[in-house]
């Protein structure tokens, strides 16, 4: 998938009401061809497709072929972006949640949707992100964002009992693997690891791998030999699903004196994922502490000073010098 999010403003401060009138949609077939520019209005864009009114003529376009797309949102919506690029979630929430109050377009609420998710994430509000990517499965079964699920990768931050319960419980196998992941750090640990053995044999690879890099999670005492095979596990999945699973590969190679790989692994997540901002900055917290273990304290404490500039309302920036 070229695309999850990519998102280019107009520069313009039109209200609710006068959004969507012009669209720009830039497609490319093949790495070599040319890119194509198609204007009109969004009509759709859910599962593995858009679709975009031009002069009363509808037109299909896969997402693997968007490689950028135009669109004018109203003010609530750029300042809330503005303040989760300042590091600001607390401040972007407010915005985001009053531009999803006023957005008309469907397929934008989810676009909305998806910036609360990451910043409900950033504070630790994992309740308010599960809320959320509940209602975009809701309107979209098929979504494109599933990669930016609220799962569980660093072991830190609580989900109440009753709405894991609730998602283990649930027909969707995605929101039981949500629900599974959060239950592996609370009272509930032996029904997530039941659950996670179950979604373990999934017909849906990427379900399954997830849930396979889960049970990782669970294994404190493992050898090089052992995770060895790991890494192609994650190269399995798809790119885009890769931040997470990166992030329990670099744990296990740390526990077992392996800190050159799990540095480099960890690293990854920034360079490849930058809009997975909680892992991001879960990533270079670590990185931090194993280069301060490794005696390289003034790195380290680059990689301190990013992560306190970058992400200061997350729980690894308040953790620094406490």
């Amino acid at each position: 998938m070229r695309l999850i999010i990519a998102i280019l403003f107009l520069g313009l401060n039109l209200p609710a009401s006068a959004i969507g009138q012009t669209d720009t949609v830039v497609t490319q077939r093949k790495s070599d061809a040319p890119p194509v520019t198609r204007k009109g209005t969004i009509t759709q864009w859910i599962g593995d497709s858009l679709t975009i009114n031009s002069k009363g003529v509808e037109r299909k376009i896969d997402n693997d072929t968007i490689i950028k797309f135009e669109t004018v949102w109203g003010d609530n919506y750029n300042e809330g972006v503005q303040e989760l690029e300042a590091g600001n979630p607390s401040f972007a929430i407010v915005q985001f949640e009053e531009a999803l109050s006023n957005e008309t377009r469907p397929w934008a609420k989810l676009i909305i949707r998806t910036q609360l998710i990451e910043a409900y994430q950033s504070i630790e509000k994992y309740a308010d992100a599960i809320r959320h990517f509940e209602a975009i499965l809701r309107e979209d079964p098929q979504t494109r964002f599933l990669p930016l699920a609220p799962i569980c990768w660093t072991g830190t931050g609580t989900v109440m009992a009753n709405t894991t319960s609730r998602l283990g419980n649930s027909r969707d196998s995605f929101l039981q693997l949500i629900g599974a992941s959060w239950m592996l750090s609370s009272p509930q640990r032996n029904t997530g690891i039941q659950i996670l053995q179950t979604l373990s044999g999934d017909i849906d690879p990427r379900i399954k791998n997830i849930a396979i890099v889960q049970l990782w999670r669970t294994r404190l005492n493992v050898t090089d030999k052992q995770i060895k095979p790991w890494e192609k596990t994650i190269l399995g999945l798809p790119r885009e699903f890769r931040a997470g699973p990166y992030l329990v590969l670099a744990e296990a190679q740390s526990r077992v004196a392996q800190p050159q790989a799990a540095i480099a692994n960890l690293m990854r997540i920034p360079i490849l994922f930058p809009e997975q901002k909680s892992l991001v900055a879960a990533a270079l917290y670590r990185v931090g502490n194993l280069l301060d273990n490794q005696g390289k304290s003034e790195l380290a404490q680059s990689i301190f000073n990013e992560l306190i500039t970058l992400y200061p309302q997350t729980v690894w920036a308040k953790q620094i010098n406490q």
